[in-house]
C-alpha cells in the first residue's frame, strides 16, 4: 500500500477544515423532489433508492412499533419482489406523467404503496 507523504496529507486536512464549516452552516436537510429527481444520472438515482432501503433495513432490524416501522418493513418487503431499477422507472413515470406533482418528495413517491399498508399512528394526547 502507498503511503500518503506529510505535504499532501497536510494539504487535503486544511482543504476538509476550510470546507468544513460551509457542510456544517447547512441547518436544514433538503427534500429531494421531482425538480432534483430528474437532473439526477441513473446511478444517483439508483443510490438514492438503496440508501433509503438501508435505513429501512436497519430501522425494521432495529424492531420497535408504530406506523415508521411498518413503513420500513413494507418497503424491505417491497424491495424483495422489484429491482431497484424497476423503483427508480416507477419514481421516473410519476414525474413524467404528472408534471405539476414535482414538489412532490421523491420519497413521498417512493413510500406512497407502503404507507397505505399501514395503520395511521393514533393521535397523540396533548398534555394540560
Amino acid at each position: 500500500m502507498k503511503r500518503i507523504n506529510r505535504k499532501t496529507f497536510a494539504w487535503g486536512l486544511a482543504i476538509l477544515l476550510a470546507l468544513a464549516p460551509a457542510a456544517l452552516a447547512q441547518t436544514q436537510m433538503v427534500a429531494w423532489d421531482g425538480s432534483h429527481w430528474k437532473d439526477l444520472t441513473q446511478e444517483l438515482k439508483v443510490a438514492y433508492v438503496l440508501g433509503i432501503g438501508n435505513m429501512a433495513s436497519f430501522e425494521t432490524a432495529m424492531g420497535g412499533s408504530g406506523r415508521a416501522v411498518c413503513i420500513s418493513k413494507a418497503f424491505v418487503d417491497e424491495l424483495k419482489t422489484k429491482t431497484v431499477g424497476q423503483v427508480v422507472t416507477e419514481v421516473d413515470q410519476y414525474y413524467k406523467e404528472k408534471p405539476d406533482r414535482a414538489k412532490v418528495p421523491v420519497i413521498d413517491v417512493i413510500l406512497q404503496r407502503c404507507t397505505k399498508l399501514c395503520a395511521a399512528d393514533p393521535p397523540k394526547e396533548k398534555k394540560p
